[in-house]
């Protein structure tokens, strides 16, 4: 028989976990709460910020005994986890537990096998089998196939003033009544100039006239595919920035390798050109992903579900650095928002 479990990452750090259980290889079914294509004999997962992992553990035709369920704290030098590692245990029947048994950090990250969704900053030991999410697939087939409505191009950093996108800041501050209740009495002096996200532009301070710290809001129709390019430059930080989108769930079609000078214009040229490949067969769904330091991940979702949604880095420093966005989905004819509402919040 087979019993199901669900691994949540609820850290707020750069904290990549691995998970695995000692004797014992498991089938993942789902990640984010969306199911995927099976995949068997799987030796270790790793969690990052808000991912959710489900899976089915076998647990016939083995001993009755109690069995080590491993968490380590991925290895690599920008990874606040590392070194660390807990413990749990699955117990077969009413077999003893060692409650004296101490984690060991070296077993939980250097299991063999097959490897769900690792930190791509590190090297893997040489018995491990890396399998990206971007090699899983869905069980649902991706309803709307076709070019992109709107495209934007999102470079993820960490620079001297803070996190952010596109040299960025989501200046939070601005923001003195609800996005969504109370639409018209936003500062539209504070808003972002759209073309950074949707021509690929790197802000410049000396040349913005919000320093490159104001309200960063992608504006998309409802109705619309939306692809986003999350690019994240090798730079001498490389943090595998997890991001997490609100009140959706996107489509991951697909990954590469960028170039050290001008990562976005590349990418735009590109896939301008046709020249980016698309997993249009059965991609994996997610609303929380980690990004690739020296690469690209390719995301789609379609504009069905109206309103302000947040975006944003799951690591809470970057947060309040202001490595965050929002998605503006259609107009307030579509919120549905009652009469009678209460406001609140400064005019």
């Amino acid at each position: 028989s087979s019993y199901r479990f669900r691994f949540i990452s609820s850290v707020d750090l750069h904290c990549p976990i691995q998970v695995s259980i000692e004797d014992h290889t498991f089938t993942v079914i789902a990640s984010d709460g969306e199911y995927i294509e099976p995949e068997e004999n799987v030796s270790s997962l790793t969690l990052t910020n808000g991912e959710r992992f489900d899976i089915l553990v076998d647990v016939s035709g083995h001993e009755e005994r109690a069995y080590v369920i491993r968490f380590g704290g991925a290895p690599g030098e920008f990874a606040n986890c590392k070194d660390m590692s807990a413990i749990a245990f699955l117990q077969y029947g009413h077999s003893k537990v060692d409650q004296k048994l101490e984690p060991n950090y070296s077993e939980s990250i250097n299991v063999p096998g097959r490897h769900i969704n690792p930190l791509p900053t590190i090297e893997l030991p040489s018995d491990q089998v890396p399998v990206p999410v971007s090699d899983l697939h869905s069980i649902h087939t991706l309803d709307h196939q076709g070019p992109a409505d709107k495209t934007f191009y999102l470079q993820f950093g960490d620079g001297d003033n803070g996190a952010n996108v596109n040299n960025i800041l989501f200046d939070l501050k601005t923001i003195t009544t609800p996005l969504l209740a109370q639409e018209e009495d936003q500062n539209q002096a504070a808003l972002c100039d759209a073309s950074y996200a949707e021509e690929g532009l790197i802000c410049n301070p000396s040349l913005d006239k919000h320093s490159c710290a104001c309200q960063n809001i992608l504006n998309v129709k409802t109705g619309d595919v939306v692809e986003m390019f999350l690019i994240n430059p090798d730079l001498e930080v490389p943090i595998a920035h997890p991001i997490h989108l609100h009140g959706y769930f996107f489509n991951v079609l697909g990954s590469g390798s960028i170039p050290a000078e001008n990562p976005m214009a590349f990418i735009r040229q590109k896939n301008e050109e046709g020249n980016i490949e698309r997993n249009l067969d059965n991609p994996p769904r997610k609303d929380s992903i980690q990004t690739i330091p020296g690469g690209y991940l390719l995301i789609r979702f379609y504009a069905d579900n109206p309103g302000y949604w947040l975006m944003h880095c799951h690591i809470s420093f970057d947060v309040i650095e202001g490595q965050v966005m929002v998605v503006k989905v259609g107009d307030r004819s579509e919120w549905d928002i009652p009469e009678d509402f209460p406001e609140c919040g400064t005019k």
